[in-house]
């Protein structure tokens, strides 16, 4: 009784945790820049969106109602969410009259008096509704009280939390109306299957949270929720040839790690639906395919020869919608626009990583000891990750697999070739299991541990009776362990050892699906010793997990500090509750886990208590400056 009345208290409170102001702490002004006008510009929306493009994915409006901090709470992501009351072409032509703009080049935002920002607070006020106010909540048919699975659980406290966390499948289901579909008046990427959301500001589905999720889904018995997900992602690589970064026309020109792979074979495990099966196998290879041939880089090799591997590396040179003035404030001091697209186009391939922002992928500026991990010296796009080259290494042999499971030995036999030769030379190149740079002879020494090391034990691209190699990983978590007291910290592994980079991929923060694969790759290691490591570290994790969960408001976070067990820290936006990919993680855990763990005791947690008021019915006008 006492969970059902403190639900709608968390359902309040879950939609409404937002970030802090940014448009105070940067500086949102393009000096006159535009971006609508420049031959070099990669701008996202602008093919199939064209009169959308210019509210929601560059140009003025998003300027200058960035600049000027019309924004609620702040989030360059809520305005960018805001559905228009309006056709496009006639809130465009409204600003435009307005303002009396005639050439968009000639038009400065920073040149706006104070009555022209509360003109434009009226505009935003008048053309654009609430964020929150336009997907439907979903009730999932396939949702039940207590799905078999939590029966096997062994500890009393692990169960019931399993039963409240089951809870939030319904808080989280989403669908689009049907009347979106052809909609030229929101940012949504429509999608015909309710899907999961992440939670918080994460209002649409994302793709790589979206594996998490399923495995949760899959422990929660929910096998119709996770096909109707898997069908959206059909639906987006038929359209697009990938699963865009998340269900926004803002989102289009980038992906994230390609994991569809991995669901379908995840469900297919679970349900043996040869037919679906049928139906998922060409979107997986149209999917890889593009992969293969958009993210590819020539890297040489021994014996004079050459390989291809895969790196992060969007389609997209503008400030990113949902952190606006984050990635125009970064280049400031450069006065050349191309060389601020060059570093926009690093921010934008840097979030398909997932990894938004980390040390690992910039360039040290050993000059500065105060601050050598600058975003102006990201350099993604000469790195050849280690864990997407792994993940595609494992799709290689789940697809042949998947094949082989339908009766086609043609392609089975295709695939995993592929998969052989691909493993071959990722062994040859990633043989210590790091990042290395595009060009280099070989990787460059590991000065620090970043978790994506874990990945080739993942998807198992080490060979799957290759236990030196497997515990080769394990090694270098004890080396680290010696430098840096990796496996010392009270409430799990830390994302990287590197300190003091102000960035959410490192040190303190514990993410959720970097803890899931620790786990389950050591789990499926074939090494004694790490599959006790394994069950070790699912110990800890979700016993830090249960403790930051009873004691901060009963919410699931995003992530979580492993010095101080707080809700992370870092990053373009405070930790977010809800939340999928964590509940999945859990819930996947709990069932793999279940039946043999206990409860460990913990240290105490702090909160992070900046939850924010709901998102009003009318919108007040916002002071000028």
């Amino acid at each position: 009784m006492l969970w059902g009345r403190a639900f709608p208290l968390i359902l309040l409170l879950l939609f409404t945790f937002c970030v802090g102001t940014e448009s105070t702490k940067y500086n949102c002004s393009l000096d006159g820049i535009d971006l609508a006008s420049l031959s070099f510009v990669e701008r996202p929306c602008e093919a199939l969106w064209p009169d959308l493009a210019p509210i929601y994915c560059y140009g003025k409006i998003l300027e200058a109602v960035n600049y000027h901090g019309v924004l609620w709470n702040g989030d360059a992501k809520h305005f960018a969410d805001r559905p228009l009351k309006f056709d496009a072409k006639k809130v465009v032509g409204d600003f435009k009259s307005m303002f009396k703009v005639t050439d968009w080049a000639k038009f400065n935002v920073s040149t706006l008096s104070k009555g022209d920002v509360e003109r434009l607070n009226k505009f935003v006020r008048d053309n654009f509704g609430k964020a929150d106010g336009v997907l439907l909540q979903h009730d999932p048919e396939d949702w039940v009280e207590n799905p078999p699975m939590f029966e096997r659980i062994k500890d009393a406290k692990f169960k019931d939390w399993a039963k409240q966390l089951n809870h939030l499948w319904k808080q989280l289901g989403r669908k689009m109306p049907k009347n979106l579909k052809d909609s030229q008046m929101h940012s949504l990427i429509y999608v015909s299957n309710p899907f999961v959301v992440p939670g918080g500001r994460f209002r649409e589905f994302y793709y790589w949270d979206s594996y998490w999720i399923v495995r949760g889904l899959l422990a929660s018995g929910m096998t119709k929720s996770v096909k109707s997900m898997c069908m959206n992602f059909a639906e987006l690589v038929n359209r697009f040839g990938f699963v865009p970064n998340g269900g926004r026309i803002y989102y289009s020109k980038r992906s994230q790690p390609p994991f569809l792979t991995s669901m379908v074979y995840d469900y297919y495990g679970a349900t043996g639906d040869t037919e679906f099966l049928r139906q998922m196998l060409p979107v997986l290879v149209k999917e890889l395919n593009f992969w293969l041939t958009n993210r590819n880089v020539t890297v040489p090799m021994n014996n004079n020869r050459h390989a291809q591997f895969y790196q992060y590396r969007a389609n997209s040179n503008v400030p990113r919608s949902e952190s606006f003035c984050k990635d125009v404030d970064l280049v400031k001091d450069i006065a050349d626009p191309k060389k601020k697209a060059a570093v926009w186009k690093q921010m934008a391939s840097t979030a398909e990583s997932g990894w938004d922002f980390s040390s690992r992928w910039i360039r040290e500026d050993t000059k500065d000891k105060n601050n050598p991990w600058k975003l102006i010296n990201l350099m993604t796009t000469d790195i050849v990750p280690v864990d997407l080259n792994a993940l595609i290494c494992g799709n290689f042999e789940k697809i042949a697999h998947l094949f082989l499971q339908i009766g086609d030995k043609k392609n089975a036999t295709m695939y995993y070739t592929k998969y052989q030769r691909f493993r071959e030379d990722f062994l040859e190149k990633f043989g210590a299991y790091n990042d290395f740079t595009q060009g280099s002879a070989g990787q460059k020494s590991p000065k620090a541990f970043y978790g994506s090391i874990v990945m080739p034990l993942f998807t198992r691209c080490y060979g799957t009776v290759d236990v030196e190699s497997a515990e080769r990983v394990l090694k270098t978590f004890e080396a680290m362990d010696d430098d840096h007291g990796l496996l010392k910290h009270p409430f799990g592994i830390p994302t990287s050892s590197v300190v003091n980079t102000s960035q959410q991929w490192d040190f303190p923060n514990i993410w959720p699906p970097l803890s899931h694969m620790m786990i389950e790759g050591f789990r499926r290691s074939g090494s004694k010793k790490m599959e006790d490591k394994a069950k070790q570290w699912a110990r800890q994790w979700l016993s830090a997990n249960y403790k930051l969960y009873q004691s901060c408001f009963k919410f699931m976070w995003m992530k979580m500090a492993a010095d101080t067990g707080t809700s992370g820290a870092h990053g373009d936006f405070h930790a977010q509750i809800g939340f999928g990919w964590t509940n999945g993680a859990v819930l996947d855990l709990l069932a793999t886990y279940g039946h043999e763990l206990t409860l460990q005791e913990m240290p105490a947690v702090k909160c992070n208590k900046n939850v924010k008021e709901p998102e009003p019915e009318v919108f007040p006008p916002v002071k000028a400056a």
